[in-house]
């Protein structure tokens, strides 16, 4: 009996600590980088307008593959909301993952094999986010760079033109405008 009463004490014992370590877990020391790329991904929301956006209960925000942004990101999720509707996180890798997202951002580990892989996504409706050199000319509309030690926006208005979304006039004064000399020719 007394191995009996031991082996309860300690599965116990066990269920009480368990959470302990998933409160832990959910500490995990962030990149302060990465937690502000994720705030702004969060409120992309509020500054991007989608021309499907109305039609949607569930607001997809994608990272292409896996990166440490993900945990940031589920948290802020569980607190907010996208214009009414729930803000879903999920990490994705095909061509119709990738399709049902509305904002999807593509880490800079994931960022060539992204490349060979867009010319087969069809844009429309999806705000592709990146952190790499060169992103926001080559396969995204938003690049993330840092910039005097802050993080600051590329944007490219010709790419958001061709996914069909539209920034705000307050976004486009905090970012860096790029591929503007082809965006000019369809003015």
């Amino acid at each position: 009996m007394p191995s009996i009463i031991k082996t309860i004490f300690y599965q116990l014992l066990l269920l009480l600590v368990l959470p302990l370590f998933t409160i832990q877990a959910q500490r995990i020391h962030i990149n302060p980088d990465t937690r502000m790329k994720a705030v702004f991904l969060m409120n992309f929301t509020k500054y991007i307008s989608w021309t499907t956006l109305d039609t949607t209960k569930v607001f997809t925000i994608g990272v292409y593959g896996l990166d440490d942004i993900l945990l940031p990101l589920n948290q802020m999720s569980r607190e907010r909301k996208a214009r009414g509707q729930t803000i879903n996180i999920e990490r994705v890798g095909t061509v119709e993952e990738i399709e049902a997202c509305s904002i999807l951002f593509v880490p800079v580990a994931q960022a060539a094999t992204f490349h060979e892989l867009r010319p087969n996504i069809h844009p429309q409706n999806i705000l592709i986010v990146g952190e790499s050199l060169g992103f926001a000319t080559s396969d995204g509309a938003i690049n993330f760079v840092k910039r005097d030690g802050k993080i600051k926006l590329e944007i490219n208005r010709k790419a958001l033109r061709e996914a069909k979304l539209t920034a705000s006039s307050h976004l486009l004064k905090l970012a860096i405008l790029v591929g503007e000399e082809d965006f000019l020719d369809l003015d």
